[in-house]
């Protein structure tokens, strides 16, 4: 994903973020736009899903007065007020056909026209698309254009849940946790233990905005340099104790048996991954709480489960 971010900063095509609501697409996009040429222009964001139907037109296209009821006045479009800058299309999947034709119209030609207008403006504008449905179903369906969906997906990067993001959990929640600090003017010089614990073992379905919020409740309402499980709120701490994410007790793993080969490092090959698939079965694939519970460093833990493909 890295590599696509780095494409997508030095190039002003469009590209299209896919993931579950809360993954980030949000974040990514505005990332992208302060990394490449157009970042002292303005970045304008659209969700599309929180829109009316019958006002979508005139948000993104503007409108001339008259135009329809209630316009008494003349309004810019969003397309037009990023003029030279990006234009964030939040949940382009709940566009309808025929406003799908209209944005298809403007990617092709640069060109749109306010509603009620023959004045045709020219604009140079970037567009990040977003959304969490399965673009290419709904194409295979008929309720998303292909034209539109091949002209949106030139760059497509895909985000994953925070539960697949297992390996990068640690990165994320230091990540996290710094901005907060930046905007709260805060200091957290440490995490406890217990408190990454109670992190790890949370499913989080609402994903990076999710952890973002608890992570922003722990930081405002610590007093010390140290985050602890006390600051992470109520409602968390709740979930954290139900029985479907309770930790087990056990201390051993089950047995195995393990063929014994007359080649010894082919016989501790097939022992070491029967291991590793057994302690990550038991902890869901957490690779934190793995690599700290058997002792191994995380890098290490995860370079070993890529040559035993787990």
């Amino acid at each position: 994903m890295n590599n696509l971010i780095k494409i997508a900063t030095r190039t002003d095509a469009t590209v299209l973020l896919t993931g579950p609501t809360g993954s980030g697409k949000s974040h990514l996009a505005k990332q992208i736009h302060a990394q490449s040429a157009r970042a002292k222009r303005p970045f304008v964001t659209v969700n599309l899903a929180t829109l009316h139907e019958g006002t979508i037109e005139s948000e993104l296209f503007g409108h001339e007065r008259g135009a329809f009821t209630g316009a008494d006045q003349k309004r810019v479009g969003r397309l037009e007020s990023a003029q030279s800058g990006t234009v964030f299309l939040d949940e382009i999947g709940e566009l309808t056909p025929r406003l799908q034709a209209r944005l298809l119209e403007f990617l092709q030609s640069g060109i749109i026209s306010p509603v009620g207008s023959n004045r045709e403006v020219k604009l140079n504008v970037r567009i990040i698309a977003a959304t969490h449905r399965d673009l290419e179903k709904a194409v295979e369906n008929g309720s998303f254009r292909e034209d539109l969906f091949y002209r949106l997906r030139v760059i497509s990067i895909p985000l994953k849940s925070l539960k697949d993001r297992a390996d990068e959990f640690d990165q994320i929640l230091h990540r996290c946790l710094e901005e907060i600090c930046s905007v709260e003017g805060r200091e957290v010089r440490s995490i406890s233990e217990e408190f990454a614990l109670n992190l790890e073992k949370y499913s989080w379905p609402g994903n990076l905005r999710e952890l973002k919020n608890v992570l922003e409740y722990a930081v405002i309402s610590s007093e010390n340099l140290q985050i602890t499980s006390e600051n992470l709120p109520n409602w968390f701490l709740e979930k954290a104790k139900s029985p479907g994410i309770a930790e087990e007790r056990e201390d051993v793993f089950g047995l195995a048996e393990v063929p014994l080969s007359t080649n010894f490092h082919q016989t501790l090959a097939c022992f070491e991954k029967e291991y590793l698939k057994r302690a990550l079965t038991r902890y869901q694939y957490r690779i934190n709480r793995t690599a700290r519970t058997i002792g191994l460093n995380k890098a290490t833990l995860i370079r070993r489960m890529r040559a035993y493909n787990l």
